[in-house]
């Protein structure tokens, strides 16, 4: 997804509207960016060289798009019904998703939401927006990490009780980050992350 493009005409006008197009936006959705404008003869046309303009998507309008994007994938995917609701702070964009039959949007633990989630986070990287992007739907994430603490808690005290690590199943990047949060100020324990994708693991570790 393109967010700022440069593009020439015979008139600035002209390079302006080349860029509008390319990016699919109108022209208060941009910021435009003169780069280069010779000679005009009549009318308005170069005489002696082209007109040259660099547009840019405006963030809110990229945020626009990211939420745009969310639904799309929502529709291809043959949720009829899902809604996208954005909320977002200084250094978080949040869309949370509602709607029925959301379970193909998870996906198998969560895999596919990270999918659609890394998406759309590709999409802001690039409108040149430096804030943490998450996506859930209809609080799975939330549910999610209280099994997954859960499951870290119970893994620790077994490592503890017989004094050998436990492996856990294969976890997402998201799922993994949790367990290593989970468990870092607990002094008993060290967690190390193992494998190759998708099958990439935590080890719980007892100290000593």
């Amino acid at each position: 997804m393109e967010t700022i493009v440069e593009r020439e005409g015979n008139t600035v006008e002209e390079a302006i509207e080349a860029a509008l197009a390319e990016l699919g936006v109108d022209r208060e959705s941009v910021e435009i960016e003169v780069i280069e404008d010779k000679g005009k003869g009549f009318f308005g046309r170069i005489t002696n060289g082209r007109a040259k303009v660099r547009v840019s998507i405006k963030e809110s309008s990229s945020v626009a798009m990211a939420v745009n994007l969310v639904e799309e994938i929502i529709k291809y995917m043959n949720i009829d019904d899902g809604k996208v609701e954005l909320t977002e702070s200084d250094s978080t964009i949040k869309l949370d998703i509602s709607g029925s039959g959301l379970g193909v949007l998870i996906g198998k633990r969560g895999e596919t939401l990270s999918a659609v989630q890394t998406i759309v986070n590709t999409a802001l990287k690039k409108a040149g927006l430096d804030k943490k992007l998450v996506i859930d739907v209809e609080g799975y994430r939330e549910r999610r990490a209280d099994t997954v603490k859960d499951t870290a808690l119970r893994a620790a005290d077994k490592a503890i009780r017989t004094g050998r690590s436990v492996l856990l199943k294969p976890m997402n990047s998201f799922d993994r980050r949790m367990v290593h949060v989970t468990l870092q100020d607990n002094n008993k324990v060290y967690t190390t992350s193992e494998g190759e994708e998708p099958r990439r693991q935590v080890r719980i570790i007892p100290k000593g």
